[in-house]
């Protein structure tokens, strides 16, 4: 698959997904191989728990911002990644209306036939918030710092667990009253993330759950919305190695 029909079905699934921030890391048990290409396809979800949990019932009156920009949902997701070396990778996802970009660094530990490694990168991101029956719309923009440590079995197992931080902003319109108010918030999430892949040779299926605590500063229209709690992102996938 070339890079441009990659770019078509990323646009194609951001186009056709709900409006729920599901974007798993995806770490894998390493960076990717020197002049290899993983490409990856799937879905994830993302599920509010406490007060951050989706309300039963919609009150016309309450403020839409809840609804459409912290949601939960499923959405479909893609992903590329490139090895620049054997230390660094490169790589951009798109996981429903969201595009995250990741720059990886690699420090092997042990090298053979189990091969272990602490991976850490950088990822901002961004996206936009579709209007939700009529909640409202906006946008939003993060940066990502995951850490982990992994495991690679003979090419045939992965495994890694570790955490990952980030801090997000938020900006829109979105339904207050019966009318629609500009609103912002400022988010910080960190948990942990645990995950691993089976497979043969290039091909590898893979599972991810990260548990991240959540806190959002919010305000809109000079009212408060400012709340906590946990939410999951599981995520599934398969990874093509070119």
């Amino acid at each position: 698959m070339r890079w441009t029909e990659l770019a078509i079905v990323l646009v194609l699934l951001a186009a056709m997904s709900s409006c729920a921030t599901a974007v798993p890391a995806m770490v894998g048990g390493s960076t990717t191989p020197k002049n290899r290409t993983d490409i990856g396809i799937g879905g994830a979800a993302r599920v509010p728990l406490g007060d951050l949990k989706d309300p039963v019932v919609t009150d016309p009156g309450e403020p839409g911002y809840r609804e459409a920009a912290d949601a939960g949902g499923v959405v479909p997701l893609a992903y590329a990644r490139y090895g620049l070396s054997r230390t660094w990778d490169l790589g951009l996802m798109v996981a429903g209306t969201m595009v995250r970009a990741d720059a990886r660094h690699e420090t092997l530990l042990q090298d053979g036939s189990t091969r272990s490694s602490l991976v850490v990168g950088i990822a901002p991101y961004g996206g936009w918030i579709t209007d939700r029956d009529g909640s409202g719309s906006g946008g939003r923009v993060g940066l990502e710092v995951p850490f982990t440590f992994g495991v690679d079995i003979g090419g045939i197992y992965e495994f890694w667990i570790g955490a990952r931080g980030s801090g997000e902003y938020v900006l829109g319109d979105f339904r207050i009253s019966g009318s629609a108010a500009r609103a912002s918030g400022a988010g910080v999430r960190i948990g942990p993330v645990i995950g691993m892949a089976l497979g043969v040779r290039r091909f590898h299926a893979l599972i991810e759950l990260t548990a991240a605590y959540e806190h959002w500063f919010i305000d809109q229209a000079g009212v408060s919305l400012d709340r906590g709690g946990f939410a999951l992102i599981p995520g599934f996938g398969l990874r093509l190695r070119l």
